[in-house]
Order: C-alpha cells, then structure tokens, then sequence
C-alpha cells in the first residue's frame, strides 16, 4: 500500500480515499470533488471547507507570523468566496513543536484576528496538540443562498478571472531568495503571496450569475482542469490579467510571465464560467467553453494547453 500511495499524486489519492466513504444522508448536497461541501439544513445551504499550513511546506517559520495567521484564515474564506457565500463561524487545531515561543503564537493569532475582523466572522473553538513542526489547521462554515459547484458549465459559457494572476508565485521566489532588502515592487509581489487577500468582494457576483466557480489555489491551468473536466474550453492566454510588477519581475529574469498566470499557485481568485457578462465587475475574460469533452484546454490557434500546478504529493 505504502508504494502504491508514493506513486500517487493529492487529487489520486483523495480520489481513492473518499471512495472508501459512502454517504447516505440526503442533507448532503456535495460532499468530494468541490471547493467547499454543501449541506442542506432547513431552508439554509451550508458550505464547510478545511484548510492547513504546514511549517516547510507551505511556509517558513521566518516569515512573519502575522501574515501566516492572516493567511491561514484567508484561503478558507476564498474557497467560500467562490461558492458565492458568506462565511459564518471557524475552528482552528494547533500542532506544537517543543519549544514553540510564545511571543510568535501571540502574533499568529493577531494576524488571524486581523483578518476575522476584515471578513466579518468568528472564531468559536479549536484544538491544541504537539507535534514535530508547526502544523494550522482551520475549518470554516459559511452559507450560500444557491448551489454553485465547480464543474457545472454551459457550452458556450464564458470563463472569467478576478484580479491578477502569477504574482504569488514570483512572490513566492522573491522570498526564498532570502535578501535583507527588497524594492518597493517586489515586496508589493511578496504581500501577494504572504498574506492573499480573498475575494469576498466577489460573492455577492458569484451567487448572482456564476454557473460555476472556484477559487484559484492550484494554478489557473490546474484549476481550469477540475472545472471543464466534462467540456473542452479554450483559454485566450493574451487576455490573461498580469500586474506591472509580474511584467518588471519576468522582464528582469528572462522568463515569461503567461507562465506564471498560467502555472503560478495561491493567486486565490475567482475562476469563474457565466454566460452573463462579468468585466462590469472587475472580471476579466479569458476563455470559453467550446463543447463537451474530457478537459481539454486550447488556445485559439490549436494547441493544447498542459495543465500544470501544486501537488502537495509531487511537489
């Protein structure tokens, strides 16, 4: 079993487990396979999501405790966000390593506060345990007037994006390369990937007039993968939103920056399919979905576009 697993990447493994599970309760809408579950109690839809930070995955202990407490609030609230929903009440598990300052914890859980305060929710209860390394785990409730699942498009649905895409990832690089200083535009794409900010700005669009939507955590191409895994699509990969910074960034380096719009993970916006026009909103238009199929993802001159992304079992 132990080599079976190692051959295995996240989304195979999760899909072999979760097989193991049979649920019979009809209040279950979706359980697997989504952003969020969608549970039915009353005349109330209910979204619970789960999401954790792992010290030397997901981030380092020098980074600012702060920016990992908002941070850990925040992908929970995008996954929420991109059901259209608001989010209602959290938990959080602590997994302790010896030693662990105090001082640094105080300043975590400001950065969670920070960041319930500017989402407008409340933290209710949680755990505390030891472990070899820091390890936040956070579960979140919201609600939603209507379900809106990821892998429901129209043929003939428009794909849309929110904000800009690529820059947590060059965040992402900027901090690893672990400098004592760093210009004004760096550290504008560091903030990027340390503490996202999710767009629940967005839902109330979502709820209204998606026909499907999730947020980006994996990478749009990985993401856009899940969404039209039942339909082929095509992505226009020079309508991609990219900020000045990404532009200066990839310009300065050598590389280009579709590639980090198209491959970079923890952007966390909205990847969303409507047939209704989004750019009023703040959407940006960036595909279509073309007719049934399998997942394929084209350009509009042919060629197939690999999806690419995080695999916390590949990775």
């Amino acid at each position: 079993m132990e080599r079976k697993e190692n051959r295995l990447g996240e989304f195979e493994l999760i899909e072999l487990l979760t097989g193991e599970i049979k649920n019979s309760d009809p209040s279950i809408l979706r359980d697997f396979g989504d952003d969020t579950a969608f549970v039915r109690y009353g005349e109330s839809i209910f979204l619970l999501t789960v999401d954790t930070l792992v010290e030397g995955v997901h981030f380092l202990r020098r980074y600012p405790p702060s920016a990992i407490g908002w941070k850990l609030v925040s992908v929970n609230v995008s996954d929420i966000a991109s059901k259209g929903g608001k989010p209602l009440w959290g938990l959080i598990t602590l997994s302790l390593p010896p030693r662990m300052e105090v001082e640094y914890l105080r300043q975590l859980y400001g950065g969670i506060n920070s960041a319930l305060k500017h989402y407008g929710f409340s933290l209710v209860g949680g755990n505390t345990t030891k472990g070899d390394k820091l390890c936040l785990d956070f579960s979140l409730i919201g609600v939603a007037r209507r379900v809106i699942y990821r892998d429901t498009p129209k043929v003939g649905d428009k794909i849309y994006v929110s904000g800009t895409l690529g820059d947590s990832k060059a965040g992402l690089e900027l901090l690893l390369e672990n400098r004592e200083s760093y210009t004004s535009w760096e550290r504008r794409l560091i903030e990027k990937h340390l503490k996202p900010q999710a767009r629940l700005d967005l839902a109330p669009v979502v709820e209204k007039l998606a026909t499907a939507s999730m947020d980006i955590s994996d990478g749009f191409l990985a993401d856009l993968k899940k969404m039209v895994k039942n339909y082929t699509a095509v992505v226009y990969t020079d309508k991609l939103p990219l900020s000045e910074e990404l532009k200066v960034f990839c310009h300065q380096r050598g590389c280009n920056p579709v590639l980090y719009a198209l491959e970079g993970g923890e952007d966390y916006q909205l990847l969303v399919c409507s047939d209704k026009d989004l750019t009023p909103y703040g959407f940006t238009l960036v595909g279509q979905i073309t007719a049934e199929g399998k997942g394929e993802i084209y350009t509009p001159d042919g060629r197939e576009l690999k999806a690419k992304g995080f695999d916390h079992l590949k990775s």
